[in-house]
């Protein structure tokens, strides 16, 4: 159930400008829908990358950029090579990184403080989002195919909505654009009637039924793991197994405002490295993994967590968190005089019931299982009577048994039936385009 449309698109007044509380970058241009739908002036690229930003430790020592760039370039070392690796398939991501990162640091003879080391690998694995503390597939890993040209790009002052607009030709006075009068918002479904006698579709709703000829499934991944009585009958069993095999990852934003910022122009931000002996007493501040200088947004800094504790932050009471930001950020930031915030806000994707996370990804159990996003994205099909005007040449006899048809009825979309692209908004367009054009071809092909 929700009041607006986009799902994990969420813009949102705040501070100065807007914010993004789910998708915030357009990721690369080439062969990518969401740039070629967007206007040329619309997109600005970001400034900040995880190579200019401070890497600091929990001792407040900031790490030199001579050390920064050559654990980067024994990462970057790691994922060329694994291209070519004969990887384990029952190995997770996050392990296989920390077990090649060590195997190189050895392999080069470096001299490196191993501790800093681990503490950079943890650090990195949450910055890569679903890397962290989940059963990420290091062999499906490169299933993924990155857009070319930068990857970073965002809606400068707008927000991602300002891509709602386009989608949907609407505006700030109407963001439902050519749809305004087809949406029912605030709707939660309760369950979806799919092998019915006539071939329909029944959607049930708290208050409303809706019936249809087809439905085009974009609940999330999570929403899917969290729904076992949402579909009568259960789905096909390839379909189970995809749901609960495949992967669903959870990221909080934290979106903390100051009266005035407290730090230079030209500074981007920092990432955090937590020595051991440093642990905070506050478990859920060691998977805060930095704070960054958002753009367009001066007085503004975005706080990124990845890991167990994410639901903890999204349900923890409100002056904790604040508390426990301005500790973590005057437990870093000793050369700065950090103010307390104004306001404090985050995303709260875990605990959202029309959503349950963030993003989808390749699972261990998925590649064991030998199933995915394709295996998701399959339509279902129902066997329904055809039924015909009757004529001269045509059956007349009321007692001979009608012809039988196929008739797809469930189709699925969004980001976690995306096999190249999911975990992106253009991959979750690319996946409603498929599904519209399925349903046409349907009906090109039929005597519908």
């Amino acid at each position: 159930m929700s009041d607006r449309i986009g799902g994990r698109i969420k813009t949102m007044k705040f501070a100065d400008n807007y914010i993004d509380l789910g998708a915030q970058w357009v990721y690369g241009k080439d062969n990518n829908l969401v740039y070629e739908m967007a206007d040329v002036d619309e997109l600005g690229k970001t400034n900040g990358t995880i190579a200019n930003m401070d890497w600091i430790r929990s001792n407040g020592k900031k790490i030199t950029e001579g050390v920064v760039d050559q654990m980067l370039d024994l990462i970057t070392t790691v994922y060329d090579n694994m291209k070519d690796d004969k990887i384990d398939p029952t190995i997770t991501f996050g392990d296989y990184l920390s077990k090649m990162f060590d195997r190189e640091v050895e392999k080069q003879n470096i001299r490196i403080d191993r501790s800093l080391a681990k503490e950079f690998i943890v650090t990195f694995k949450k910055m890569e989002g679903n890397m962290a503390d989940t059963d990420m597939s290091a062999f499906d890993y490169w299933s993924f195919q990155p857009c070319g040209g930068s990857g970073l790009l965002n809606w400068r002052d707008k927000g991602f909505k300002q891509f709602l607009h386009h989608l949907v030709n609407g505006d700030d006075l109407n963001e439902h654009g050519v749809l305004k009068g087809c949406i029912d918002l605030n709707r939660r479904v309760r369950q979806v009637e799919w092998d019915r006698p006539d071939g329909s579709v029944l959607v049930s709703c708290e208050k409303e039924k809706y019936s249809a000829d087809h439905v085009v499934i974009t609940f999330s991944l999570g929403v899917l793991k969290h729904s076992s009585t949402l579909f009568q009958p259960s789905l096909p069993d390839s379909h189970c197994k995809a749901i609960n095999s495949m992967g669903f990852g959870n990221v909080c934003k934290i979106f903390v405002e100051f009266q005035e910022k407290f730090w230079p122009d030209d500074w981007r931000g920092f990432n955090a490295l937590w020595r051991a002996q440093d642990l905070p007493a506050q478990p859920w501040l060691k998977d805060i993994y930095g704070f960054h200088v958002y753009d367009h947004q001066p007085r503004v800094l975005l706080g990124w967590a990845c890991g167990v504790h994410v639901e903890a932050i999204e349900t923890i009471k409100h002056s904790a968190l604040v508390d426990g930001i301005v500790r973590m950020l005057n437990h870093f930031l000793r050369n700065f005089n950090v103010s307390r915030p104004n306001n404090v806000i985050i995303s709260k994707w875990s605990t959202d019931p029309a959503h349950r996370g963030s993003y989808s990804y390749p699972s261990v159990l998925a590649t064991e299982n030998d199933t995915g996003p394709k295996s998701l994205a399959q339509p279902i099909h129902v066997q329904v009577a055809e039924t015909r005007e009757p004529s001269d040449t045509s059956i007349s006899s009321t007692s001979e048994t009608p012809p039988i048809t196929a008739r797809p009825v469930l189709f699925f979309a969004g980001e976690a039936t995306s096999s190249n692209h999911y975990s992106t908004v253009h991959g979750a367009v690319e996946s409603g385009i498929r599904e519209a054009d399925r349903i046409i071809s349907f009906y090109r092909s039929s005597t519908y």
